[in-house]
């Protein structure tokens, strides 16, 4: 089952370029996707190909979240990174968009308003192993509403606003970007350099520069480190090893990535590590 802004993907115009998107379309909440008299929803998806969501709103609360795999928001042009483990809470009516990499095992529950508030703002949730088993389990199976009802509770009284760090990750949106901040998304290990981007965007060095500089007050090469410590935090989230993260983030070795990560982020990985465990 499709989750209602994928649904648009698959049924609707080609989305290659969202601008075929009318503007009302993104800024009007879809309809509501919780059925009465339930109180919340979930949708499962794990496709083999790149997943991604155009900008669009909803009329209920959602919370993105992964079984296996990364997922990135972006809200107000800032980036967040979701990992098992963890949930990206979304308020009702604020703007979204995301995309999930091949063979990423995600989930996303819609809440009805009165259900369940922990935050007028976005912000990371914590989902223990019962919580993610019971949403999947409602998911899939039938059972009388009233039983149902009981059952959805339980699973918002499983989850808890987390205290994990985040930082945010400006987003370039001038649309002659939108291939490199894709790719940079999807894979952060990719090792193009400017002048690599620059031909393969068939523009020249210097305009790619001024767009970063103008939009976000940042080099390319800074940019991309930001998207790679935040990938790597998400990572560490899940106890993933430091070796491990560093090359998944593009680093050829773990005391580059650990220099990189500490003066990014302002500790190590280790200490990462260790707030995991």
């Amino acid at each position: 089952m499709l989750i209602p802004a994928l649904r648009e993907i698959a049924d609707g115009p080609q989305l290659d370029d969202d601008s075929h998107l009318r503007e009302s379309d993104r800024h009007t909440p879809m309809a509501r996707a919780v059925p009465a008299p339930f109180q919340l929803t979930t949708y499962i998806v794990e496709a083999d190909h790149i997943t991604r969501w155009p900008e669009h709103a909803h009329i209920e609360h959602e919370l993105i979240w992964s079984d296996r795999g990364v997922v990135n928001m972006i809200i107000d042009n800032q980036l967040w990174t979701v990992t098992p483990g963890v949930g990206l809470w979304i308020p009702r009516g604020v703007l979204h968009e995301g995309q999930a990499n091949p063979h990423v095992a995600f989930r996303a529950t819609l809440f009805t308003p009165e259900l369940w508030t922990p935050s007028n703002e976005p912000c990371i949730v914590t989902l223990s192993e019962a919580a993610r088993a019971l949403l999947i389990h409602l998911a899939h199976t039938g059972m009388p509403a009233e039983q149902r009802l009981r059952a959805q509770q339980v699973c918002v009284d499983l989850l808890t606003p987390a205290s994990a760090p985040h930082f945010d990750v400006p987003i370039p949106r001038d649309p002659r970007l939108r291939m490199l901040v894709d790719k940079v998304l999807s894979d952060p290990a990719d090792d193009r350099s400017l002048d690599q981007w620059a031909h393969v965007l068939n523009l020249s060095r210097r305009t790619v520069t001024r767009i970063f500089a103008a939009e976000l007050a940042l080099s390319f090469a800074q940019w991309r480190t930001l998207v790679r410590m935040s990938t790597a935090l998400g990572m560490l989230g899940t106890g993933m090893s430091v070796n491990a993260v560093s090359r998944r983030v593009g680093y050829g070795t773990s005391s580059s990535f650990i220099a990189a990560f500490r003066k990014t982020v302002g500790y190590t990985p280790g200490n990462a590590l260790a707030a995991v465990n």
